[in-house]
């Protein structure tokens, strides 16, 4: 029996500093948000995306009829609410989730897969990426935490994510590099980055 991996899709916020909902900002003809969706069931048949800000329209963004919506009511709280409504939705035989955000558009299916295939070598870790800074090893999603994580996470109210269970659980961690998972779309300028990747491939 393989291990069942959830990836939970955060998606909930209403993109405040970019002045437009970075789940509905199109890169190569498809929305961000249909483009993770695609990239998520690639990984795992097993997909939830969680909602708030205008969340019916956002859900018709979501083709497969397989994918769990899940709604956050409190996304204004910040991104620690959203997981902790994701993780609380999972199956209870679920092994390990996967977070994974909705504007990391220089990920790749293989940069999910390389997270994946570290946590089926080493099912009792927290698998992250991650990037050294000043001799200082960051760590963003996509991140992999197995289920004794799942308590921790379902109880997160406020802040900006899971940092907090990765601390507390950091002998566990292990971490893939990852410079491309740094990569986001919270401000104009980064808007700007991603157009012109398009007008150069």
């Amino acid at each position: 029996m393989s291990a069942k991996l959830e990836i939970i899709i955060l998606a909930a916020g209403n993109s405040s500093r970019l002045g437009q909902a970075k789940q509905l900002v199109t890169f190569h003809g498809e929305s961000l948000l249909a483009r993770q969706c695609k990239i998520a069931k690639q990984i795992s048949e097993n997909v939830s995306c969680v909602l708030g800000f205008q969340a019916q329209k956002m859900k018709n963004q979501i083709e497969d009829a397989s994918i769990k919506v899940v709604i956050n009511n409190q996304w204004q709280t910040g991104l620690a609410s959203s997981i902790a409504k994701g993780v609380a939705a999972i199956d209870d035989d679920t092994d390990a989730v996967m977070l994974m955000l909705v504007d990391q558009w220089q990920l790749e299916v293989t940069h999910y897969l390389r997270i994946k295939n570290l946590w089926h070598k080493n099912p009792e870790h927290i698998i992250s990426a991650a990037q050294l800074n000043n001799d200082k090893m960051l760590t963003t999603p996509p991140v992999i935490f197995p289920a004794y994580c799942f308590s921790h996470l379902s109880q997160l109210a406020s802040g900006s994510g899971a940092k907090s269970v990765i601390k507390h659980f950091h002998h566990q961690l292990m971490t893939e590099l990852m410079p491309e998972a740094f990569v986001d779309l919270d401000i104009p300028e980064q808007l700007q980055l991603l157009k012109n990747s398009e007008v150069s491939r």
